[in-house]
């Protein structure tokens, strides 16, 4: 199970993953706009849909995705996509999952996806939560500082102990860790950069915001940091 976290160079690692993976076997699981717009028709405001998403109950798992699970091909190897860690449990899949994700320095990551959001039209994006922050007019510091939005990256692993994940790649390590999973899953696995996002500069131009943001996001900054610790320690 691959968890692409949203800005973590998830849409690269796809296509790595779609020359190293035939059809049959890698499943495609981007279906967080149709599950935002379910959660928003359940009277969730649309500032608490993707936190309402990442943190299902086993109840809201079963309702929510039976039909998805039953729909996998009895051939898939491997499934990658913006999905909360737990979709994928045993307990939903009765199988045990391995799983892969990528983390990415939080607040690069989260400045990469406001500018990102950005530029989507207010008035068609299906995401209730990306069109409030368009429509609304939010700063890029109302966008950082956004209590719905705390710790957005460890959101994804929620109820998965960091040290289980099978792999976790860090994104400023992307061609190391690329090649150290590629060793781990014995499939070769090519360096692309896909959907980098617009630039607009990230430690360098808003460093006055950064040390508040790492203490307003610290499970994310600790997550982080251990990604990095153990990428250094199982690339040596």
């Amino acid at each position: 199970m691959s968890v692409h976290i949203p800005k973590t160079a998830g849409t690269s690692f796809a296509k790595a993953l779609g020359q190293a993976f035939s059809a049959d076997e890698l499943f495609l699981d981007y279906r967080h706009a149709r599950d935002h717009a379910g959660i928003a028709a359940q009277g969730i405001s649309a500032v608490e849909t993707h936190r309402a998403w990442l943190s299902p109950s086993w109840l809201d798992l079963v309702r929510r995705y039976r039909l998805d699970l039953n729909a996998m091909p009895n051939t898939c190897r491997l499934v990658h996509g913006h999905f909360p860690a737990r979709k994928y449990h045993r307990f939903m899949t009765w199988r045990v999952p391995s799983y892969i994700t990528w983390v990415r320095d939080p607040f690069a990551r989260a400045i990469s996806n406001y500018f990102y959001w950005q530029t989507f039209d207010p008035h068609t994006v299906p995401d209730p939560l990306v069109q409030t922050v368009l429509s609304e007019g939010w700063s890029l510091e109302d966008f950082l500082f956004h209590p719905a939005l705390r710790d957005y990256q460890s959101q994804f692993l929620r109820g998965l102990p960091w040290h289980k994940i099978d792999f976790i790649g860090v994104v400023e390590r992307f061609p190391q860790d690329l090649e150290r999973l590629s060793k781990m899953i014995g499939r070769p696995l090519d360096v692309f950069m896909e959907n980098t996002g617009p630039v607009s500069g990230t430690g360098e131009t808003h460093g006055g915001l950064r040390t508040r943001f790492m203490e307003f996001h610290q499970v994310d900054a600790a997550l982080y940091r251990f990604a990095v610790e153990r990428s250094c320690r199982e690339g040596i």
